[in-house]
């Protein structure tokens, strides 16, 4: 152990320091409180000389005086000023110094006056003079510095000593075991983790300390550490062949990927071309749904039209044999004038007849024409809503004529439509053989179709007597393919056609009501043109 080393110990200067800055406030504190004191007692023992001196000899001194005895008087007076602490004594007569004795004091702060009173029991009490005792404080405060310097000076020997003590237990017990953790701390590394920490110092002398205790725990936290550096240093291993079987398997994904790409790449192109084949097929299917309507619609007219063109047939047939009847009883001779009259209004009465039906079939013709001009060319046009219906009811009757369907159709002459007619005719075809065919299952009811102008749209409503629908058929009905009647004649593509035509070519929007039978709300825009349908 060398001085330098000690006096080098940051720790120990600071111990050091707080003891000498603690040391030296204690003392001026004692030593200021034990001066204080030391004062007031010489303060005290003077004023006790000048009480013992009005005692003792303020009588003498007044009989001294009273006789003018001045010799007597001055061997007092030097007497008292010969006192510890008296520095000057003196008897003044008004306001004159008439004897003194010492130093008379520049300052009068301890200046103490006696008054000399002559008593007789003859006379009154006279008054004499007054005595003046001045103390000497200079001695006073001379003594309390030197006990001063004398309490400093033996407690900062004292006090260096015990830190200079200190100062060497410090760096013995704490310093120097503090700087061996330190530098072994400094040292340690994962090559010297396995050497231990050990102290200079012999374990048998002492007892164990908290620096024994940080030493041990230092060393359990360095076989803890080791212990951990062994555990990372094996989990580094087994990370490495993690790693490796990462990129194994990254490879291996990397190719997966790859061909999982080809694959997804080759079912997307069957899957574009199924999806291609199915709306082709639906296409085709909506094409011959759509024909078997026409065929069905041609059927019927072709029906309709025997009728009138049978009865034409058989009044013609009467005709001929009428007028064969006639030109042989003219030749005969025979002819009468109620033959005559008869053959007349037999001919009137086949007119009648050929009138009547040619006027029907023309009519049953002209509507043909133009719901099967309309479904073939796919044009816009502009023509009357109510009329249109009328003529599209006239085409779609005879396909229902045997079911008793009654028709209300409640639509304003004003509402005129530029769009595509051919659709309008599709949609009502498709919604009365639905309510036909399902809502009425073959049976009579009635059917009602009304249209109002709503902010540059027709609102046109469509309603029947029927069953209405469940709550899957709600859901499902405008699914394609969706049909209550499979293996009966359904296609499932009719309402389906219908919720195409009306928000695709129409360009309109549909909307199922409630209440009895079925509802059906179809708001379509009054004009649509050719480039805003084409967009």
């Amino acid at each position: 152990m060398s001085l330098p080393r000690v006096f080098a110990s940051t720790l120990g200067r600071r111990f050091v320091l707080l003891i000498v800055l603690f040391s030296s406030f204690f003392t001026l504190i004692a030593s200021s409180v034990q001066l204080f004191m030391d004062y007031n007692e010489d303060v005290t023992r003077v004023n006790s000389q000048v009480s013992d001196i009005e005692r003792s000899y303020l009588n003498t001194i007044t009989l001294s005086l009273w006789s003018l005895d001045e010799d007597q008087l001055t061997v007092q007076l030097q007497g008292l000023s010969t006192l510890p602490d008296i520095e000057w004594v003196a008897i003044t007569a008004d306001g004159r110094v008439e004897y003194e004795a010492g130093s008379r004091p520049a300052s009068e702060d301890h200046l103490h006056t006696l008054p000399l009173i002559y008593e007789s029991n003859r006379t009154e009490p006279i008054t004499l003079g007054q005595l003046h005792i001045a103390a000497n404080i200079n001695n006073i405060y001379n003594r309390l510095l030197y006990k001063a310097g004398v309490i400093l000076f033996s407690n900062a020997l004292k006090t260096f000593a015990v830190s200079g003590f200190i100062l060497i237990l410090i760096y013995v017990l704490v310093t120097r075991p503090l700087t061996s953790i330190a530098d072994y701390l400094s040292q340690l590394s994962v090559r010297s983790i396995d050497q231990p920490l050990r102290l200079n110092h012999p374990r048998h002398t002492r007892k164990k300390d908290e620096i024994d205790s940080v030493v041990e725990n230092l060393n359990i936290m360095r076989n803890n550490l080791n212990v951990a550096i062994e555990h990372l240093q094996a989990t580094q291993q087994e990370l490495r062949q993690l790693l490796k079987e990462r990129d194994r398997l990254l490879e291996m994904d990397k190719i997966y990927n790859e061909q999982l790409e080809l694959l997804v790449t080759q079912r997307t192109r069957q899957v574009e071309q199924s999806l291609a084949d199915v709306k082709a097929a639906q296409e085709s299917l909506v094409e011959k749904e759509k024909m078997a309507a026409l065929g069905d619609m041609v059927a019927g007219i072709a029906h309709e039209i025997n009728t009138p063109i049978g009865v034409c047939r058989t009044a013609a047939s009467v005709q001929s044999d009428g007028v064969a009847s006639v030109r042989e009883k003219m030749e005969q001779g025979t002819l009468t004038q109620s033959d005559l009259t008869r053959f007349l209004d037999d001919v009137e009465e086949a007119s009648s007849l050929f009138d009547t039906n040619i006027i029907k079939a023309s009519e049953l013709i002209s509507n043909f024409k133009l719901i099967s001009t309309d479904q073939s060319h796919d044009t816009i046009h502009t023509f009357n809503l109510n009329e249109y219906i009328h003529s599209s009811i006239q085409t779609i009757f005879p396909q229902i004529k045997k079911q008793n369907i009654t028709f209300n159709i409640d639509v304003p002459d004003e509402i005129e439509l530029t769009t595509y007619p051919g659709a309008i005719h599709q949609v009502l075809t498709n919604l009365i053989l639905n309510s036909a065919n399902h809502g009425f299952n073959q049976q009579s009811g009635k059917i009602g179709v009304s249209a109002t102008l709503d902010e540059g749209c027709v609102l046109l409503r469509y309603q029947d007597s029927g069953r209405g629908l469940s709550d899957e058929e709600r859901l499902r009905i405008f699914e394609p393919f969706y049909t209550t009647k499979r293996g009966k004649g359904g296609s499932g593509l009719g309402m389906s056609i219908v919720y195409n035509i009306v928000t695709k070519q129409l360009q309109g929007r549909l909307k199922l009501g409630d209440g009895d039978g079925f509802n059906l709300s179809m708001r379509i825009p009054k004009t649509l043109d050719a480039e805003q349908d084409s967009g």
